[in-house]
């Protein structure tokens, strides 16, 4: 049975595996304010996070930040199964107040540390393993439990750290894939994303077909143009709820949205939370 993976905003900790008979795609982007360990156990997926796509195969790590947009696309019809984790920085704030000199977080930020792709078969099974454990952990509501889970995270957290190191060592990540017209036209829409933007106008721009820009934005970023304008403006969005008093409609209205309504709507889809959930949940995580 096919089971896509959700994103629950109302957990601080959320952890699944998910076994697809077939090629499934994300239905949209995901941005959340935390952060994504993604291990694919089999097959192989494509993965769209910010600016950038890569080719995510068996035995390789993902990893995304806070407020990171990101989705993923099946490569053909091939079977695969991976883990999905996700949880917030305030999570594991027991262990980081007796640690405050150890950075636990910053790395998973950090745009060369997308893909961990060329760690060893050993190194594959050792972070498998705490991922398998933290599943077996699920449900798990015990005090013990729970400690369990926030040391067995922690210990994830150290152990990718050092992966991303050594694999920066060893010459940086491998995977990603590029298209300079793709980047041209992305740094394009990062400064004029609160305009009116079409596919039409932007193919002008850049004396191009709009069906070849179509087709050729599809297969770099696995996103339509029109949803990773959304993303872009989204991000926007987030910025201006969680650091101005704006109203939804202005906040709407500044990033570039045609109605209010159409806001909340894709506002909701990329976050799971609608504009004033996430301002309430926004100044709940930061007290």
């Amino acid at each position: 049975m096919v089971s896509e993976y959700t994103y629950y905003p109302q957990t601080d900790f959320f952890i699944e595996r998910v076994d697809s008979d077939e090629g499934v795609d994300m239905p949209t982007f995901h941005i959340h304010h935390k952060f994504e360990i993604y291990y694919e156990i089999a097959g192989a997926r494509r993965y769209f996070i910010e600016d950038s796509a890569y080719i995510v195969n068996a035995g390789s790590v993902v990893l995304i930040g806070e407020n990171q947009i990101h989705k993923t696309a099946s490569l053909g019809e091939t079977p695969s199964s991976r883990i999905v984790l996700n949880f917030g920085r305030e999570y594991l704030q027991k262990i980081t107040r007796v640690f405050p000199e150890v950075d636990f977080f910053s790395f998973l930020t950090e745009e060369h540390n997308h893909l961990l792709s060329g760690i060893s078969v050993k190194q594959q099974n050792h972070v498998q393993n705490m991922l398998q454990q933290l599943l077996a952990l699920e449900g798990d509501t015990s005090q013990e439990g729970e400690a369990m889970r926030v040391m067995v995270l922690a210990t994830l957290l150290l152990e990718l750290k050092k992966l991303c190191l050594q694999q920066q060592e060893q010459g940086g990540e491998r995977g990603r894939v590029s298209n300079h017209i793709v980047d041209q036209i992305q740094a394009y829409i990062a400064q004029h994303y609160a305009e009116k933007l079409t596919l039409t106008g932007i193919a002008s721009q850049f004396y191009i077909s709009p069906y070849y820009l179509s087709r050729m934005f599809k297969k770099s970023t696995n996103l339509s143009l029109i949803e990773y304008i959304n993303g872009v403006r989204i991000k926007a969005a987030q910025n201006l709820i969680e650091k101005s008093t704006d109203s939804i409609s202005a906040v709407a209205r500044n990033t570039g949205f045609m109605t209010t309504a159409h806001f909340r709507r894709v506002f909701k889809d990329a976050t799971g939370m609608s504009p004033q959930q996430y301002r309430q949940y926004y100044k709940r995580i930061n007290k």
